[in-house]
């Protein structure tokens, strides 16, 4: 096996030193028995070789890793093997455990029945994840008081399917903080992870949770160093985190706007998704200028950030066509929105034609309730606030998309009509004009009517970093 066909087996996917050095100070590990169940290159048992105090133990499925560790001052701390099996034989030893733990892709859960019978989160289960069976290893194998800092999927701490690992985690531990790390910090993957820490302890619902967004890999250890010293401000008491179901940092840190201006997206707009057909049903008619035909509005239609391209790809269809569906029919008026895609997810348009079309599905189609203005509902969605939010709202590894559920509790700030009206002006002249640097004048006029607008959510800051703005020459769908 080759090394780089043994990586995707294995699914391995290596952590950079920055963000190993970061996890072993958040748990302050300096001195005790440590071990990484994972260890693959080794670069935890590497970092914590700098402390004196600690005695580092690996563990790791490929003997390769092994073999080459055991050439260095790790040898004779060093285990190979599945560590799922391994391993239950160290119940309460360690001091520590961190570590960056195989992600389960669809076709290689855990289905061994002895295996998964080996662990709560495993038992009675047809299936599990590797990463949640792993989660539980590296709290199984603590000490009472023992520590743990481990790279999980965002998944885990976000899914309502994964709720139960959620309890089992407030149950059995006290979490201390929950870091989400940049797309693409891992070689060969842009999944969405996150750094969790805590303490293996029956909960008793006390204390503090440290939470944290690290937008590049420079600012982990800026973010590591304020959770230590108990100086980061983002904080929630983990009987209030016992109550939320979306763990996710960029979430709690909206939790609660305090105010009472800002409204759910679902109570005003009703959503609905496009429609269309794909393999051999997938056909597309001949340009006509009966009424009988309707234009295909899909992704590579929409602008950067906002607006709509008529011209840029014409698909029609009529009411034979296997992908005619009158639920996907656009109505003047109606907002469009982009729910898939790493380069166009959360790009925006309102529909102002007066012409027979229809969406795919790839875009939600929201309908604004009554004196609900469109135009200002999508100033908001490209506003790089909007943009932000919309970002902590997405899931996915490869393909990031927006289900109509989280995108329905998106809050929306609302004005005086007086207000709203002078952003909508200034969005629909620019946007039919296609000013330059629009963006950056519509964020003014929200900061300007929106107190503490920055500080509720987070402005980018880096150059040229709104979040969902699709790179040159990247498509969003092949035809």
């Amino acid at each position: 096996m080759t090394k780089e066909s043994k990586k995707k087996f294995y699914e391995q996917f290596f952590t950079p030193p920055v963000i190993a050095e970061g996890m072993l100070k958040l748990i302050d590990a300096e001195r005790g028995y440590l071990i990484d169940p994972s260890c693959g290159d080794g670069v935890f048992l590497k970092s914590a070789l700098k402390c004196k105090g600690i005695k580092p133990f690996g563990c790791d499925i490929d003997e390769a890793h092994i073999k080459d560790l055991n050439k260095g001052a790790l040898k004779g701390f060093l285990l190979a093997g599945d560590s799922l099996k391994v391993l239950l034989n160290y119940k309460d030893t360690f001091d520590f455990s961190v570590g960056n733990p195989p992600f389960s892709a669809q076709e290689n859960l855990i289905t061994n029945q002895h295996t998964l019978n080996s662990f709560t989160l495993g038992k009675g289960r047809k299936s599990q994840a590797i990463e949640i069976l792993f989660l539980e290893l590296f709290i199984y194998i603590l000490k009472q008081g023992g520590w743990f800092s481990i790279i999980l999927p965002e998944g885990i701490i976000s899914t309502k399917s994964l709720q139960y690992v959620r309890d089992w985690l407030i149950n059995n531990t006290q979490i201390y903080s929950v870091i989400s790390l940049p797309r693409k910090i891992f070689n060969g993957t842009s999944s969405k992870c996150i750094a969790l820490s805590g303490k293996k302890i029956k909960s008793k619902l006390k204390g503090k949770v440290s939470f944290a967004s690290c937008e590049d890999i420079s600012e982990f250890t800026k973010i590591v160093e304020k959770i230590s010293k108990g100086n980061l401000k983002d904080t929630l008491a983990i009987e209030e985190l016992a109550k939320i179901n979306d763990w996710r940092p960029e979430r709690l840190v909206i939790r609660n706007y305090g105010t009472d201006n800002w409204i759910l997206l679902s109570e005003l707009v009703t959503l609905r998704t496009g429609f269309v057909k794909y393999g051999e049903e997938r056909y597309f008619n001949a340009e006509s200028k009966t009424h009988e035909y309707y234009q295909l509005f899909i992704a590579r239609n929409f602008l950067p950030i906002a607006g709509l391209d008529l011209k840029k790809v014409t698909l029609f269809i009529d009411k034979n066509n296997p992908s005619f569906s009158e639920k996907a029919i656009l109505r003047k008026g109606e907002i469009l929105f982009v729910r898939v895609g790493v380069g166009c997810c959360g790009r925006v348009a309102v529909f102002d034609y007066d012409i027979n079309a229809q969406a795919d599905d790839w875009i939600h189609i929201m309908t604004p309730h009554n004196n609900v203005d469109p135009w200002y509902l999508a100033s908001w969605l490209a506003s790089s606030y909007g943009q932000w939010l919309i970002k902590q709202m997405s899931h996915g590894v490869g393909t990031v998309s927006i289900s109509k559920s989280r995108l329905s509790n998106l809050r929306v700030p609302r004005l005086s009509k007086i207000q709203e009206d002078e952003i909508v002006d200034y969005f629909r002249n620019a946007i039919q004009k296609k000013e330059n640097g629009w963006q950056k004048e519509l964020d003014k006029k929200f900061k300007k009517y929106i107190k503490n607008l920055a500080v509720l959510i987070p402005f980018p800051t880096r150059k040229f970093s709104y979040p969902l703005r699709q790179k040159k020459n990247q498509h969003a769908i092949a035809l």
